[in-house]
C-alpha cells in the first residue's frame, strides 16, 4: 500500500479571504447574579422615626439663602418612632394634650414651644411651667418641630395661600405669585369683620377704623407685622390691611393717626394663631404628600382670649 504524499506549503491551493476560517464569537458572560439573600434592594419596613421624617420635610423645603434659620426639633428624642403628625400655629400645652390624646406624636409647628423665637432656655431650668410642659412631652414620646423658615420652598408663602383657602378668598387673589391682596366684593368694615370672625372663630380681634367704611380691597400680612412694612401696606392702594399683631405704639397709633387726619383706612388685627391657622392646616396637606407611612393632621389651638360679652374659657386645664 503506498504512503500517502506530503505536500510543501507552496503546492497547497490558495484560499481567498472569504474562504478563511473565521473564530467562533466567544460566549457572552453570564448575568451577574444579585447578592446572595436579595432580589432586589433591602426597603425599609420598620418604625420611621423623627428624624427621618424631619430630613424628609428639609429635603423639600429650603428657606431663603442666607438666613439664620430657627428650624430644629426643639424638645424630645430625634431617633422616636413616630405614630402620626400633628401640625399647628403654635405647641401650646393644649395643643401637645391634644395631640398626644389621638396618637399624633410629632408635632411640627410654626411658632416656638418655648416663648422665644429660637426657643431659648437659658434661666429656664428651674421654672416649673416648663418642667410641666418638658416633662409631659418627655411621657408622651412627643417631638416638637419647629418649622418657620422652610415652609415652604417653591411658590407662594404657605400661610398666605393656605390662609386665601381658609377664607374662601382664593377667586379674589390680586397677584397668584404672591397672595396676600385681595379684590372682594363690596362690603364694609363692619362686614369684613363680622365675616372673619365667622371663618376663623375669631372672638376678640382688634378693629381700629369706621365700621360703616366701604370695603373692596384688603391686604394681608399673616403674623407679625413689623412698623415699615405695614405703613407701606396702610399707604398702598387698599381700604384694609389684616395682621395677626403689632405693636400697639408703631402700626395701631399709626392707623389711628391715619384715620384721625381723614384717610379712609382700617387695621384689623386678628392675633398671632387665627391669622396664620389656614397656612398650617395647607401644611398638613402639603406633608401627606410625601410622608405616607403615618396619619398626618392639623390640630387648632385654642383661642386664650375672651371679652366681658362673650367669657368663654376653653384653656384645657387637666393634667
Amino acid at each position: 500500500m503506498a504512503a500517502p504524499s506530503t505536500l510543501l506549503p507552496s503546492q497547497l491551493p490558495s484560499q481567498t479571504p472569504s474562504q478563511v476560517q473565521k473564530p467562533a464569537p466567544a460566549a457572552p458572560a453570564p448575568a451577574q447574579a444579585p447578592p446572595r439573600g436579595f432580589a432586589r434592594q433591602p426597603v425599609h419596613t420598620g418604625p420611621v422615626t423623627a428624624l427621618q421624617l424631619i430630613d424628609r420635610i428639609r429635603a423639600r423645603a429650603t428657606p431663603p439663602a442666607g438666613l439664620d434659620t430657627v428650624d430644629d426639633i426643639v424638645a424630645g428624642d430625634p431617633t422616636t418612632a413616630i405614630t402620626g403628625i400633628a401640625t399647628t400655629p403654635m405647641a401650646t400645652f393644649d395643643c401637645l394634650k391634644s395631640a398626644a390624646a389621638a396618637g399624633r406624636n410629632l408635632i411640627v409647628t410654626l411658632e416656638s414651644t418655648f416663648w422665644s423665637d429660637n426657643d431659648n432656655l437659658d434661666r429656664l431650668e428651674g421654672n416649673a411651667v416648663f418642667k410641666a410642659k418638658r416633662d409631659f412631652i418627655r411621657a408622651n414620646n412627643l417631638v416638637c418641630f419647629h418649622l418657620h423658615d422652610h415652609w415652604p420652598a417653591k411658590g407662594p408663602n404657605g400661610i398666605a395661600t393656605g390662609m386665601a383657602k381658609e377664607l374662601g378668598w382664593d377667586s379674589y387673589i390680586a397677584d397668584p405669585a404672591n397672595p396676600t391682596t385681595f379684590k372682594l366684593p363690596p362690603t364694609t368694615l363692619l362686614g369684613l369683620a363680622k365675616e372673619l370672625s365667622s371663618k376663623l372663630n375669631d372672638r376678640t380681634m382688634r378693629i381700629v377704623g369706621d365700621p360703616a367704611l366701604p370695603v373692596t380691597s384688603v391686604a394681608a400680612k399673616w403674623g407679625n407685622a413689623v412698623q415699615v412694612p405695614t405703613f407701606h401696606l396702610l399707604n398702598s392702594p387698599v381700604d384694609v390691611v389684616l395682621v395677626g399683631y403689632t405693636f400697639e405704639w408703631e402700626a395701631v397709633e399709626y392707623a389711628q393717626d391715619m384715620v384721625a387726619s381723614g384717610r379712609k383706612k382700617a387695621l384689623i388685627l386678628l392675633g398671632e394663631s387665627k391669622a396664620q391657622q389656614g397656612g398650617m392646616k395647607y401644611c398638613a396637606e402639603w406633608l401627606k404628600t410625601f410622608i405616607p407611612e403615618v396619619p398626618v393632621e392639623y390640630i387648632a389651638i385654642v383661642e386664650p382670649y375672651w371679652n366681658p360679652q362673650h367669657p368663654v374659657f376653653e384653656i384645657n386645664t387637666k393634667a
